[in-house]
């Protein structure tokens, strides 16, 4: 491979070769260190080999396949609304609480909630190779769904929640303003109060195009003791497309990896750039295991079984991928 001097060179030339040198050697590219943090190092030459050969297979199927292949491999995957494994979300059509209609949520894994008037909100538990519930995916919050929302993120006692899109894309609203952004001016939802406590912009050890904003939070509910949490912007990920070509998710999610609660995390429906999220992390968790990486549609069949229809475009697949 010859050598690149930006990140943008570096994944036109092939992500995957360079993934698999950097997994070998994070020196043998100009990506900082820093940024390859979540793969552990590696010390000896057996321990490269075993390496190698985690990645190696996986790495000729995408390759072997390219772009266009992966899409189809994506189409051949259909997408399934089996409502008699929803049935709570299908009562509650008529109540508001659902964004999308055409959107399940699964009844097997759902969040049941124990704090507030009402039990019901459109979110699932998400498992990974190392933690059954590693992620709480869900929808955007609704106007009428935010003190429900924020009643899940106390009940679960999360210290994280991801944002993945914006309050209006393409001039359509896809999520409601559910936060504060500024000093003294808290936000109240029904008896549950949300204060902004500050905010920073996330930092990446490299060069990248792709926005984040950090805004901590305090959660007040009557009888529950307050509640800390980061709340985590991605401000530039566009509906129905996939970020810039950079290391920038994996690193995001490798700066998750001591949270010992459900990270919550949300698109505007909870599936698709929600969905190529969770895909990537339960790929690096398969490799930190010492696992060897298998087609990423195996891991998106098992994800559909727990956040029913993750991904539906087939650019997300192949992020995922690629």
């Amino acid at each position: 491979m010859t050598h690149v001097s930006t990140l943008t060179e570096l994944f036109q030339h092939s992500r995957q070769e360079v993934i698999a040198k950097a997994y070998e050697n994070p020196s043998t590219t100009n990506v900082a260190e820093d940024s390859w943090s979540f793969l552990p190092p590696i010390k000896t030459q057996q321990a490269k080999i075993s390496r190698r050969r985690q990645v190696k297979g996986f790495v000729e199927h995408v390759i072997c396949k390219g772009p266009r292949g992966l899409i189809e491999e994506f189409r051949k995957m259909k997408r399934t609304n089996d409502l008699t494994k929803m049935t709570e979300f299908v009562a509650q059509i008529h109540t508001g609480k659902n964004r999308y209609k055409d959107v399940g949520c699964l009844d097997n894994n759902r969040v049941i909630l124990t704090i507030g008037p009402c039990s019901y909100i459109h979110a699932n538990y998400v498992s990974t190779p190392d933690n059954p519930k590693k992620f709480i995916c869900t929808q955007a919050p609704l106007p009428g769904t935010c003190a429900e929302f924020w009643c899940m993120v106390v009940q679960e006692s999360a210290e994280v929640i991801v944002m993945l899109c914006n309050f209006i894309e393409q001039k359509s609203k896809k999520c409601a303003v559910y936060f504060p952004t500024q000093r003294n001016a808290p936000m109240m939802f029904n008896d549950v109060e949300v204060c902004f406590k500050s905010q920073e912009q996330y930092t990446f050890p490299f060069e990248t195009k792709s926005k984040l904003e950090i805004t901590f939070l305090e959660v007040k509910i009557p009888g529950f003791s307050p509640h800390t949490c980061s709340h985590y912007h991605w401000k530039d990920w566009p509906d129905r497309g996939v970020p810039p070509a950079d290391l920038a998710p994996l690193h995001l999610l490798d700066s998750f990896k001591n949270t010992k609660t459900p990270i919550i995390i949300h698109c505007s429906a909870g599936i698709g750039r929600t969905g190529s999220m969770v895909l990537l992390e339960h790929a690096i968790e398969v490799l930190q295991k010492g696992g060897t990486l298998e087609e990423m549609s195996v891991y998106l069949l098992e994800l559909r079984k727990q956040r029913n229809n993750s991904i539906q475009v087939g650019f997300r697949y192949v992020l995922a991928d690629w």
